[in-house]
This record gives structure tokens, C-alpha cells and sequence, in this order.
């Protein structure tokens, strides 16, 4: 049986549909008037070494940044406008799917017990070993067509503005309908977040499978939203699960929304998450055999 809480879902969407509008057009626009007053390539330049590290063209380096400080949204508005492949939206989405939002995400694992300097640390080097597949195997042997790129419904055809005041129309209604695609992909995915959080399995075990109610929570509704219940089923487990979980997350977690941002684009589903969780699960592993039993 099903206890479907639509208030909290209606709550849950409107709250991140304003987060949505408030990060995606302003730094679409942003993006875009880079580009028209030919900012964008002396700031490529500057952070060509690293984003050439990554196999992605220096124009990313804005995405990388925003995503790595602020947020995902942050980082597919930087992104979108600049035609990725469906090997370098994948290589985006494995990068930022574990190094993103780290203020505010390195502050909760703080809570949880795992210092900043070591949960940052962590996530830094996991960002670029998580990637070793796609950069090691050639990518015509992982992608069908790696240098496919995918086109969006914000990219309306045009012709091109004759004047700045065009150019901002025109920017402004494709920043626009790109958040709206948006906010309903991650509406989607609330709605099948909160509808599992309703099943009657799922709460029957609540307050008494901590590290399982850990991790289904971090793996469906990520760090930031499930804090709560992270920091409250932290009580009910020792340190080794604790910092089990912990790491375990920091890899791999809102597995769905994050995963569904970058496949919206053109990134590989398979890949996403197949390279996350194997990885996740790997340290997961790893820590509950070697970390010392005797700490508590």
C-alpha cells in the first residue's frame, strides 16, 4: 500500500522549481554574454589545462566552477549553450555527479562526523578515478556515436538577432524554456521519490535498518534533501557505518535526479550509473571490512 504525501511533493517542486529559475537563467544568460562580448575565451584559456585534463573543450570550465561550488543547475546552464557530445556530457556528469555543491554538502558531512578537509579531499580525488573508464578505453568502444550531440527543445531555431536587445529576447526565452524542461524532469523525479517514501515497506523499516534507510535516502534525494533523515539515522548506527554511508555517498547519491540532468543532455545512462555505484560500492565495502570495528 501506498501513502502518497502530495503536499509534500507539491512543496518539494515549487521549492525547487524557484531554485531552478533563480540559477538557470541568470547564469544562461550570463553564458551567453560571455560569448557575445568574447569574454568566454580569455577565461577558456586560463583553465584550458584542466578542462583539457578532462577531455572537455576550455569553454566548460565556467560549468565545471558552478557545479563544483553552487550547484548542477548552475552547471547545465553554463553547459547547455555550448553543444556538448555525448561523451563529454557524460564525462561532465560522472565529474560534477561527485564534486558539486561542496559548501554546502561538506558542512553536512561535517555533522555527520567526516571533517571538511577530508570529505573535500575525498570527493576531489574520486571526481577524476571515477572517470578512468572513459579516459583510458577509447570512446568509440563505450559510446555508439560519442561525438553525437543532442539538441533540446530551448534551442528553437531563429534567425540570428540583429541588435543587443534582440539577442537578450531571444537568450531570455531560451534560458526560460530551458528551466522549464528542467523543473519537470526534476518534478518527475520528486514525484517517484516521494511515491517511495510512501510505500508502507519502506517506512515499516524506518528508526531500525539505519545504514539501509541511509543510504536509500542519500541514493534517492541526494545529500543536501536528505540530510535529515541522514544526520537523524546516524544516531542508530556505529562510526565504522557512519563514515560507510558517508563515503559511500559522497560518490554516489541522488542517484536519479543527478543521473536524469546529464542524460537529459546526451550523457550515457549506463554509464552514469554503472561507474558511480560500482565505485560507491567498492569503498562502501572496503570500509565496512577495514575500517577499525573498535571505534564508536
Amino acid at each position: 500500500m501506498i501513502v502518497f504525501d502530495f503536499k509534500a511533493f507539491i512543496d518539494s517542486s515549487l521549492a525547487t522549481a524557484k531554485i531552478i529559475l533563480l540559477m538557470v537563467i541568470p547564469y544562461f544568460i550570463l553564458a551567453e554574454l560571455l560569448v557575445y562580448f568574447e569574454i568566454m575565451p580569455i577565461i577558456s584559456q586560463v583553465f584550458e589545462p584542466f578542462t583539457a585534463l578532462l577531455n572537455l573543450p576550455s569553454e566548460a570550465a565556467l560549468a565545471l566552477a558552478s557545479g563544483v561550488f553552487l550547484n548542477l543547475y548552475a552547471a547545465i546552464a553554463f553547459a547547455a549553450p555550448l553543444g556538448l557530445s555525448v561523451y563529454e556530457w557524460t564525462i561532465l556528469g560522472l565529474f560534477l555527479g561527485v564534486l558539486h555543491s561542496i559548501p554546502i554538502e561538506s558542512a553536512i558531512m561535517k555533522k555527520l562526523g567526516i571533517d571538511w578537509t577530508k570529505s573535500i579531499a575525498f570527493r576531489g580525488v574520486m571526481a577524476f578515478v571515477v572517470l578512468t573508464p572513459l579516459l583510458i578505453i577509447p570512446a568509440e568502444m563505450l559510446f555508439d556515436n560519442p561525438d553525437l550531440i543532442k539538441h533540446s527543445i530551448y534551442q528553437i531555431e531563429t534567425s540570428a538577432p540583429v541588435n543587443f536587445i534582440d539577442f537578450i529576447t531571444q537568450k531570455l526565452i531560451e534560458a526560460v524554456l530551458l528551466a522549464l524542461e528542467i523543473i519537470v524532469l526534476v518534478s518527475l523525479v520528486i514525484f517517484v521519490t516521494t511515491l517511495i517514501r510512501g510505500l508502507k515497506f519502506f517506512n515499516k523499516f524506518d528508526h531500525h535498518l539505519g545504514v539501509i534507510m541511509a543510504l536509500i535516502s542519500g541514493v534517492l534525494i541526494g545529500i543536501t534533501y536528505g540530510a535529515g533523515v541522514l544526520i537523524k539515522e546516524a544516531e542508530n548506527m556505529n562510526k565504522r557505518q557512519v563514515v560507510a554511508v558517508c563515503y559511500f555517498l559522497m560518490v554516489a547519491h541522488a542517484i536519479i535526479e543527478d543521473t536524469l540532468l546529464f542524460v537529459f543532455f546526451g550523457a550515457d545512462i549506463v554509464l552514469l550509473l554503472t561507474i558511480r555505484l560500482g565505485f560507491a560500492s567498492l569503498i562502501f565495502f572496503m570500509i565496512l571490512l577495514y575500517y577499525p570495528a573498535q571505534k564508536h
